[in-house]
């Protein structure tokens, strides 16, 4: 059976795994999330984690999240238009594809 290096809805999230994020979380300064409604306790642990640790969580998404009161903010937009309009204010340019190629 072949199948990627991922963890599907409703399967277990191998336990080597989640204490490499719990190290990474352990030495961040802050914690963004991107587009996840938290929903499963398996992204929802880690900003737990990091709210009790002190370390500053955003997270940006378009309907609240199970995690937004542990969030320092939540920005209430769908993920491309936040990244798009992060990116015009660093001055990053961005394809939103309506030039078409050439």
């Amino acid at each position: 059976v072949l199948k990627p290096d991922v963890v599907f809805f409703g399967e277990t999230v191998p336990p080597q795994r989640v204490e490499h994020c719990r190290e990474l979380v352990r030495g961040a300064r802050t914690l963004l999330v991107l587009g996840s409604s938290l929903t499963v306790m398996s992204g929802l642990r880690f900003v737990r984690q990091a709210d009790r640790a002190g370390v500053p969580v955003l997270i940006v998404n378009r309907d609240p999240t199970r995690g937004d009161r542990h969030a320092l903010t939540r920005i209430g937009l769908p993920l491309g238009d936040a990244l798009t309009a992060a990116a015009g204010r660093l001055g990053v340019p961005v394809d939103d594809g309506t030039t078409g190629p050439g």
